[in-house]
């Protein structure tokens, strides 16, 4: 190949690389990531301004994979500037669902698998919280996260709906911990829950077996039977 051809060559491809940044540079201010550590670079689906569909995104992070509105959703891969990875379901920018964090040490690989709930890991179960047992005499159990910033369980106890006064109460710890119990007349209190936690909770009439997965602050409802 003569000199000329080599530079016409050289000059075409230069020419594609610019056309590429300038299109790659156009599609980004075109089409929005919400998300700040990876809204540098976006290539991919698009609606209303926002990327949508399938798509790949960087900044001082990357994410490869499913967005909706601007935000990671649905299946897909993020990299952290250090080489974490989690690679499995998002929702609104922050896992939720199914999926795999890999942290790279200096020695070896840590790998932790299983189901998060708004970007927080709640164990290997798809349900934050499992009854395994309860007595006869319990007509119902109740379950509810109340909130995140106190690792505690609160045992309430009620007969048609009209609480009751808790005078025995014996926990039977089969997974997790706790640091003691705080009591009122009407409420047993679980406090510094180490998560995941199980145990056999019994009462004056009632005796239940629960795994809870998620920290946080949980409120356990006792809805006993009627003398």
């Amino acid at each position: 190949m003569d000199r000329s051809k080599i530079i016409i060559t050289s000059l075409f491809f230069l020419i594609f690389l610019c056309c590429t940044h300038v299109f790659a540079q156009e599609q980004t201010a075109a089409c929005r990531v919400l998300l700040p550590e990876i809204a540098d670079y976006y290539e991919g689906g698009c609606k209303k301004g926002l990327a949508d569909g399938i798509g790949k995104a960087q900044g001082t992070d990357q994410y490869e994979g499913s967005f909706k509105k601007g935000l990671p959703e649905g299946q897909g891969k993020y990299t952290w500037s250090d080489g974490t990875t989690f690679e499995g379901a998002w929702k609104k920018g922050r896992k939720e669902g199914y999926g795999v964090l890999t942290s790279h040490l200096a020695s070896r690989d840590s790998v932790l698998s299983g189901y998060w709930i708004d970007d927080e890991y709640i164990g290997t179960e798809k349900n934050p919280y499992k009854i395994n047992n309860k007595g006869i005499n319990v007509l119902s159990l109740t379950l509810s996260r109340v909130g995140s910033d106190k690792d505690q369980i609160v045992v309430e106890y009620n007969r048609s709906g009209r609480p009751l006064s808790i005078y025995s109460f014996h926990v039977t710890e089969l997974m997790g911990g706790y640091s003691t119990i705080s009591k009122s007349d009407f409420s047993k209190t679980l406090l510094n829950v180490r998560f995941p936690f199980r145990a056999e909770i019994a009462g004056d009439a009632f005796v239940f077996d629960v795994t809870i997965s998620q920290r946080g602050s949980w409120k356990i409802n006792v809805n006993v039977a009627t003398k």
